[in-house]
């Protein structure tokens, strides 16, 4: 009777070599079966695992070894034509930022999902829909979950390939919102610039908050904009022109 093993390891190779080693067998006489096949960690990060069912095959009865050796090398006969097998056309990086997201929203028992706004060979536009608890978590103290998920996300879709698209993540329009919030508030900072003849030192901001800022009065004739601080401190300074 044939003897089974299961085995396991990080590869299916891996997994197929521990079988053979206890079946005491050459690695290409045994006949394996995949039972699991764990998938990789969170945006393809972490190991997967493969666990096997491996047997040798009975010899026929009546066949020597031998000449179950020398029927095994007979090479079978082939058909004059086989039917060529059409490959699924690969993923592109907006499918595989929505599966990558779906997978992320399903590992946190989020209701939301991932809808595509748009998509060129630069930049791809994603806006996330659902339940207002959850996209509120998702996109947490003035936008920064949201722009560390949209940060991983865009290096795992271009990981391994030169050409490089941009990922621009949103959440139920969050971000034009928090925009027009933004530049309400500089404008009222520049009118009391304007009235005082103070600087207003802003809060401290991320990059794409200040650029924000700096946009909306950089037509202001009567005062400018600038930058200083360092790291997370670094914010805005309106200033009247003299």
């Amino acid at each position: 009777m044939t003897s089974w093993v299961e085995a396991s390891g990080k590869t299916l190779e891996e997994a197929k070599e521990a079988a053979a080693n206890e079946l005491g067998v050459p690695v290409e006489q045994i006949e394996v079966e995949v039972l699991e096949e764990a998938p990789k960690g969170l945006f393809g990060l972490g190991q997967a695992k493969v666990r096997i069912r491996a047997g040798v095959p009975e010899v026929e009865a009546g066949v020597l070894p031998e000449e179950a050796e020398s029927l095994e090398a007979e090479p079978e006969e082939q058909p004059e034509a086989e039917a060529e097998v059409a490959e699924e056309p690969a993923l592109s990086k907006a499918d595989r930022a929505i599966a990558m997201l779906k997978s992320v929203f399903e590992a946190m028992r989020f209701i939301a999902e991932p809808v595509l706004v748009s998509e060129t060979d630069e930049e791809v536009q994603i806006d996330i829909v659902g339940a207002s608890e959850d996209l509120g978590r998702l996109i947490g103290r003035h936008g920064q979950t949201l722009d560390a998920l949209q940060y991983l996300l865009a290096i795992s879709v271009n990981r391994g390939d030169p050409d490089k698209v941009r990922i621009l993540l949103d959440a139920e329009g969050y971000r034009e919102r928090h925009k027009q919030m933004l530049e309400a508030r500089a404008r009222e900072y520049a009118a009391k610039v304007k009235e005082t003849g103070d600087e207003a030192v802003l809060e401290p901001q991320s990059a794409r908050d200040r650029r924000i800022i700096h946009m909306a009065l950089a037509d202001e004739p009567d005062i400018y904009t600038y930058s200083e601080g360092e790291g997370d401190d670094r914010h805005v300074v309106i200033s009247p022109k003299k």
